[in-house]
């Protein structure tokens, strides 16, 4: 019988400090969650939107020398081009077709990126020219970045023929679907014609554009060269595009880093728009 008391004793005093084997507390206060991996006490529900990305975080997004084939630099390509102006900003009086263009910069009709960024390069004088370009969208706008794809993927089907002008340079481009293989939420468009007038007059040019998804942000790539278009090149550029937004979209900063706004040359965040 002592046996039995004693036993019943250190059972009360067990309950009474806490250290019960059930995982309940009747009537006391709720344990708090454990730390995340990165020291944070998780919050919400990882589906929840997060919003817009910053404009630190847009420009960090950007492709970077690294990340694209040797002799690649960063350049101001506005009226420079074969074309006659930067590959993701060429002109067009045709107001459907120019969405192409702005789609990968967050300017779609109505629909604006709340968050934008933009940098250019170019392998030599000549070409080829890239330009990169980031679009963020408040959550308050809906699902700004799958409607941006979904326009861009509607617009390259009813724009088959488009011409563009610049800086004395005319170019009719004819528009058909190109698959890079970077993922269910990346779309591709190559566009074909021949420069007239500029010092380009009489080539052959080949613009390939990409447009890829992540959560509520979108990574844009305009690709413009001579001859026929390397799509090794295209498809290599945008995947790491869409790495490095998938790296910020999650709280990581890709490497290698976007060099400082001050050695930009005047390229801000919103590039050269």
């Amino acid at each position: 019988m002592a046996g039995l008391t004693a036993a019943v004793a250190v059972a009360a005093l067990l309950a009474l400090a806490g250290c019960g084997d059930d995982g309940g507390d009747a009537g006391g206060p709720s344990p708090s969650p454990p730390p995340s991996k990165t020291g944070a006490t998780p919050t919400g529900s990882p589906s929840k939107p997060q919003g817009p990305l910053s404009e630190q975080q847009a420009r960090a997004a950007l492709l970077v020398e690294g990340n694209l084939p040797a002799g690649w630099r960063h350049a101001d390509l506005d009226d420079t081009t074969a074309a006659g102006d930067a590959p993701d900003d060429l002109s067009t009086k045709d107001r459907n077709c120019k969405q192409l263009f702005d789609a990968l910069g967050g300017d779609v009709d109505r629909h604006e990126a709340r968050t934008d960024a933009s940098r250019d390069y170019r392998k030599a004088a000549g070409g080829p020219y890239l330009s990169s370009e980031i679009a963020s969208y408040d959550s308050a706008d809906g699902d700004g970045a799958t409607r941006a794809l979904s326009t861009f993927v509607s617009v390259r089907e009813s724009c088959r023929r488009v011409t563009t002008h610049n800086n004395a340079v005319t170019v009719e481009w004819t528009v058909s679907p190109l698959k890079t293989g970077t993922g269910a939420d990346a779309e591709g468009a190559r566009l074909r014609g021949t420069a007239r007038g500029g010092p380009a007059d009489g080539k052959r040019l080949t613009l390939d554009l990409v447009l890829s998804r992540v959560k509520q942000s979108t990574t844009g790539l305009a690709l413009l060269s001579a001859g026929q278009g390397d799509t090794r090149l295209t498809a290599g550029a945008a995947k790491a595009a869409a790495d490095r937004l998938k790296a910020v979209a999650a709280g990581r900063t890709p490497a290698p880093t976007v060099p400082p706004e001050q050695d930009d040359q005047g390229d801000q965040g919103g590039g050269h728009r």
